[in-house]
């Protein structure tokens, strides 16, 4: 990728996860869990080096950039903006996975774990994404891979 993705938008990241730490509506256990696990992995894109973020999180920045963005950069914190971030978030986990056998970051692994796991029910919007992710997202960043 030409520009960094990330190195341009951390601060914007940062920024935001401070303003949803603040700034949003815990209803019961599981949404603090999401909750917990999204302000951990914002810290996580907001600081890790961002070129090794550019080239882990290829394919979701290509795919899913305007959607993450709309949440930071209008400060959103719903509900629909949560399922984004955990989408976005499930999307870079298996992102790793594909390409490195391996989801290095402890947060994207849980998250992963729980998303993964068969005890979970979620809103269809969620659902769909994550049946992409889990199904269809694999073989559309190799195909990538194959024509760089």
């Amino acid at each position: 990728m030409a520009d960094s993705y990330f190195a341009e938008r951390q601060k914007d990241i940062l920024g935001y996860k401070e303003y949803l730490s603040k700034n949003n509506m815990v209803i019961d256990k599981t949404n603090k869990m999401f909750l917990d696990l999204i302000l951990n992995i914002l810290e996580y894109l907001g600081t890790e080096n961002p070129d090794k973020l550019d080239e882990e999180c290829e394919y979701n920045i290509l795919t899913m950039k305007n959607e993450l963005e709309n949440v930071i950069y209008n400060k959103i914190t719903n509900e629909k903006a949560e399922y984004t971030l955990l989408t976005f978030c499930l999307r870079i986990a298996k992102e790793m996975e594909v390409k490195y056998n391996r989801i290095e970051n402890k947060y994207l692994k849980e998250l992963y774990t729980i998303m993964t796991s068969k005890g979970y029910k979620y809103p269809s919007y969620v659902k769909d994404q994550q049946e992409f992710a889990l199904e269809k997202m694999p073989s559309n960043i190799a195909r990538m891979d194959i024509f760089r």
